[in-house]
């Protein structure tokens, strides 16, 4: 059996050659603007320290079956009046190798609408 190979016109390969070159391109400068605002996001937005009130280790299955820390944190964030709200929630923290316990405090940066959402920035004061 004999495969034939499809030719296209140059305008079609050079214009297929700058795709394959430009699209990974876009995509990582996509990627970083991204990250980017995230990280502007943990270093400016107004962070909070949270208290483990509970903890404990629940198996998930993603995509395969994994064993993560949930605890249920209390913490305030800042309104967009200035008026701190309190907060009191449950979320992934880590594994159980970390290590977390009851009572242990966390820096936080609080989603500014809502309680249900914050991302974790590490402990402290704990010895690790």
């Amino acid at each position: 059996m004999v495969m034939l190979r499809q030719k296209f016109d140059p305008k079609v390969t050079r214009q297929l050659t700058i795709m394959r070159v430009v699209s990974p391109l876009a995509g990582l400068a996509i990627c970083a603007v991204i990250l980017g605002v995230y990280a502007w996001r943990l270093q400016h937005f107004e962070h909070s320290v949270a208290m483990v009130e509970a903890v404990w280790n629940e198996e998930v299955s993603r995509r395969d079956a994994k064993i993560v820390t949930i605890a249920e944190l209390s913490f305030s964030r800042t309104a967009a009046t200035g008026e701190a709200i309190p907060c009191r929630y449950k979320f992934e923290i880590g594994t159980p190798a970390d290590d977390f316990r009851v009572g242990d405090k966390l820096d936080i940066v609080p989603a500014t609408g809502t309680c249900q959402r914050a991302d974790i920035i590490g402990r402290v004061g704990r010895d690790h």
